[in-house]
């Protein structure tokens, strides 16, 4: 484990105990003190335990189980992020009103974080249809449907349910082309495997089929090549890994792993003056992108932030987070994604997919 993601769990620890603070000095009754301490600290243990030795609760605690504690975990991290920033505003409110206040802000504030939870609960399942209109110039003689959802995250939280729904949407929009952008997997591949969540994409209904290419998630705990195998076998969809493939004799689809270190130069490699459609989970090689004239590139990865303030840093890290840009002749779209990775929330971002229609 390295030196940030120490410090990040020092400040998280540092979060729980200001919130605990907080909710038992001002929230509840002096009866309920010792109830609600011992009930922070429990979730506390639990929020690390789960985090530390995750993969000892995948190991040995059954499917349900695991679904049940990732989503108290996970809604507890939640709690306790938006507790410090609403409690933190409201201490800086006593400060400044000090004499003035004559009544407790505390226990309106601690409803308001569950009112927070609530909304960020109805953005992750409320999945929205955002449409881009790309000009092909006439590099393309027909026009193109393209569905592009990405960072799925099949686990213990967004499940099977999840996704059959996704599919209802994406085969709603008839597509002829559906391109997955990595992270189609969370964490762990026993609980996809364990109730055959890939095989559902057989299900996926477009004219080309269906293109994938690994995202950061996919390719953590060496479960790469078990889930290529799984996808190209049993899933019906084309795994692209730092690959093309000519489509219709029109347009190519490229495929690139994350953190793979060849070049696109390479990748498209013996290429004709047909367009080049990229999947590149994360954003972060757009200038490489550009400088090899590539038609399209479509992203995932920044989930939007997923949750406020995470925009404000996904916009300081890429240069494009989100949204559609043209480049010179290189159109860029990067995709907020479909599912959640921790908190089953979204504030500030939404769930979506995708439609790219190229004329």
């Amino acid at each position: 484990m390295n030196y940030f993601f120490l410090g990040l769990s020092a400040m998280l620890f540092a979060f729980c105990l200001f919130v605990m603070k907080k909710t038992v000095k001002y929230v509840f009754s002096s009866d309920k003190k010792i109830f609600i301490i011992v009930l922070f600290l429990m979730m506390t243990i639990l929020l690390y335990g789960y985090q530390f030795f995750n993969s000892y609760f995948v190991n040995n605690f059954s499917y349900t189980i695991n679904r049940i504690l990732s989503y108290i975990v996970y809604y507890y991290l939640a709690f306790v992020i938006y507790g410090a920033m609403i409690y933190f505003l409201v201490s800086i409110i006593e400060m400044i009103f000090r004499y003035k206040l004559n009544f407790n802000l505390y226990k309106p504030a601690f409803i308001i974080i569950f009112i927070i939870l609530g909304i960020g609960t109805f953005y992750k399942h409320n999945t929205v249809i955002t449409e881009y209109e790309i000009d092909s110039m006439g590099e393309i003689s027909v026009p193109m449907n393209i569905v592009l959802v990405s960072d799925v995250h099949l686990g213990y939280i967004n499940e099977n349910t999840s996704l059959v729904k996704m599919i209802d949407k994406i085969n709603s929009l008839k597509p002829d082309v559906v391109l997955i952008a990595g992270d189609l997997i969370d964490m762990y591949l026993e609980p996809v495997l364990e109730k055959n969540m890939l095989n559902e994409l057989k299900n996926i209904k477009s004219t080309y089929g269906t293109f994938f290419t690994l995202g950061n998630h996919d390719i953590y705990g060496r479960k790469a090549a078990i889930l290529t195998e799984t996808l190209r076998n049993d899933a019906g969809t084309i795994v692209l890994r730092d690959e093309k493939i000519l489509l219709n004799n029109e347009i190519y689809i490229a495929g690139r792993d994350n953190f793979s270190q060849k070049p696109i130069k390479e990748i498209l490699a013996g290429k004709d003056d047909k367009p080049v459609i990229l999947i590149q989970h994360t954003p972060d090689t757009v200038d490489e992108t550009i400088e090899n004239e590539v038609f399209l590139q479509v992203s995932g990865h920044t989930h939007k932030g997923q949750m406020f303030p995470g925009r404000i840093f996904t916009k300081k890290i890429f240069k494009i987070d989100y949204g559609h840009e043209k480049i010179e002749n290189t159109n860029i779209i990067v995709s907020s994604g479909y599912g959640t990775w921790g908190p089953p929330i979204r504030i500030g971002s939404q769930s979506e997919i995708v439609i790219i229609k190229i004329k």
